[in-house]
């Protein structure tokens, strides 16, 4: 019986591996893998997390006993709410870090400020950051990364990838023929959109649903004017939930002169979603996209 029960969880990993082919052809490749995937840590008992996919990540691999304390964007699950806290993930705190005695840092590309992660560094602490692909595969390579730093069996790292599997499997059924005209803005709340450009997480999201990013002729995130967003015509429009509420909620956004006499605005296609699970690129971001596609018509319903 256990194994015939391996057998099928292996199955269902080859099987992930195939659906994960069918939906990108980009693999997670750096210059420096500063990760190190395939090697485990010396001593990951004590694990302060930077990035809140990591820990959601770690929760999901069921070894959550090994964190110690997480930073600012880890609110999920719940729990990790009750974790030590060590700053944002830009603007680590040493002092806060070190005063808790971690054996392990691991954080996400984006990690920082520089100056804090060579400090800690120079304790002779072990850090870890994780490169960031913004497709299906780099969550999976995600999952198996960290799975290998903190040491699992490829047992366990087998099954956690193995839950993701249906999702996987909706997310290779998207079509991506129509290309609905879609733009992820960050916030109003100043008055001038704030795009995602190209090379975003939430461009990554995008295509994973199907759609088509219209501010994919500039890098990163940038205001732009209501000419662009005329000119772009966007057909749904999504903002992180938070983004939307300090921009004086839907209403306000609707009657918002970038928004107003786009299709997007004038078919009240407003989109919100919780931004960590929309762009943190964790498992959760899967089932985002998913939720997208089905929105974008890009994917049949249940």
């Amino acid at each position: 019986m256990e194994e015939s029960h391996l057998s099928n969880r292996r199955a269902s990993v080859i099987g992930a591996t195939l659906i994960v082919c069918c939906l990108t052809t980009q693999t997670v490749v750096a210059k420096e893998d500063l990760a190190r995937c395939n090697v485990p840590a010396d001593d990951p008992s004590r694990i302060a997390i930077a990035g809140g996919s990591i820990t959601e990540v770690i929760y999901d691999l069921g070894a959550e006993d090994l964190i110690l304390a997480v930073d600012l964007t880890s609110n999920y699950p719940p729990a990790a709410l009750q974790r030590p806290q060590v700053g944002y993930v830009r603007n680590l705190s040493a002092e806060g870090i070190l005063s808790l005695g971690p054996t392990l840092v691991i954080g996400e590309d984006d990690m920082g400020p520089p100056a804090v992660v060579e400090q800690l560094r120079a304790t002779g602490i072990e850090i870890r950051r994780l490169v960031e692909v913004h497709t299906a595969q780099g969550i999976l390579s995600k999952v198996r990364c960290i799975g290998t730093i903190i040491d699992l069996s490829p047992d366990e790292i087998d099954a956690a990838i193995a839950r993701l599997i249906p999702t996987l499997s909706s997310l290779a059924a998207v079509d991506n023929s129509t290309k609905p005209k879609v733009a992820f803005l960050f916030s109003l709340s100043d008055g001038v959109p704030t795009a995602a450009g190209a090379g975003t997480s939430a461009a990554g999201v995008i295509e994973m649903a199907g759609g088509h990013n219209v501010f994919g002729d500039f890098e990163g995130w940038k205001p732009v004017s209501l000419e662009a967003m005329a000119k772009s015509n966007p057909d749904y429009i999504i903002m992180p939930a938070r983004g939307l509420k300090n921009s004086g909620g839907l209403e306000a956004v609707l009657n918002h002169p970038a928004v107003r006499l786009t299709s997007a605005g004038m078919a009240k296609r407003v989109i919100a979603i919780d931004g960590m699970t929309l762009l943190g690129f964790g498992p959760r971001t899967l089932g985002a996209a998913v939720e997208l596609a089905r929105t974008f018509g890009t994917l049949s319903p249940e």
